[in-house]
């Protein structure tokens, strides 16, 4: 193990900075997309937000309580283990069944999705852990300038992906929203009728613009404020060197 430690060979060795490079510039991307994805899944305070700014109460009939109520309930059930959606919330002093089959069918495969996103949090969150925790370990502060060439990557990659979903949607977000809907499910329970479905007027396409543009910046954000960190300490080091 001695002998893998400060090894100058290992650090030279094009299998093991492209291994690192690839897997942070993948990783780092797709962690924060993730993460950002299940914060605002999450986040009763963005659903409330969501329906205030795109007139949800007048849109479904619903007041405030009702929706918050609505908001909570399905922020459960992308937590809990039942298959199907149950979403029940007080009208007019009736308890009353928001949805119907299709869109609660449609929720459920929502739900697969938004499962596969949380999961991915962990995955790449630990692909990262490992990668610097080792590189570190092996290499020392020698690590430093390859990790700084797998977060320059990263970022690179990250910002393209994120600057081609913003301009699609500032350009043409009906087309992106129907082109994200057909590449992800497999069926066409999502083709929900606007004048029929509570799901669409609960959760407008203004809603899911703002979601967008908000994953879009935060994760730009994101990637910027890790290569800045990433530059400042590989700078402090050759300083100090």
């Amino acid at each position: 193990m001695n002998n893998l430690r400060h090894n100058p060979r290992l650090a030279t060795s094009p299998r093991f900075r492209w291994a690192v490079i690839v897997l942070v510039a993948v990783s780092l991307p797709l962690f924060f997309i993730s993460l950002n994805v299940r914060v605002l899944t999450n986040s009763q305070t963005f659903y409330e937000w969501g329906f205030d700014s795109n007139n949800v109460e007048r849109r479904t009939g619903l007041d405030d309580v009702a929706l918050t109520s609505a908001a909570n309930q399905i922020i459960d059930y992308f937590s809990n283990d039942e298959e199907f959606l149950d979403l029940r919330v007080d009208f007019e002093g009736n308890e009353i069944e928001l949805f119907n089959e299709r869109e609660i069918t449609h929720m459920a495969d929502v739900k697969d999705v938004m499962r596969l996103m949380f999961n991915v949090v962990w995955v790449t969150g630990a692909v990262l852990v490992v990668v610097v925790a080792g590189g570190f370990f092996l290499l020392g502060r020698g690590f430093l300038p390859l990790l700084r060439s797998g977060i320059v990557w990263s970022t690179i990659a990250g910002l393209t992906v994120a600057a081609i979903f913003g301009l699609a949607t500032l350009i043409d977000f009906n087309t992106t929203f129907r082109l994200f809907h057909e590449v992800t499910f497999r069926n066409d329970f999502w083709k929900l009728s606007p004048s029929q479905s509570l799901l669409l007027r609960l959760f407008p396409q203004g809603f899911w613009f703002a979601a967008t543009l908000i994953l879009v910046v935060a994760t730009a954000v994101q990637l910027g404020v890790v290569y800045g960190a990433a530059w400042w300490a590989s700078r402090r080091a050759r300083t100090k060197g």
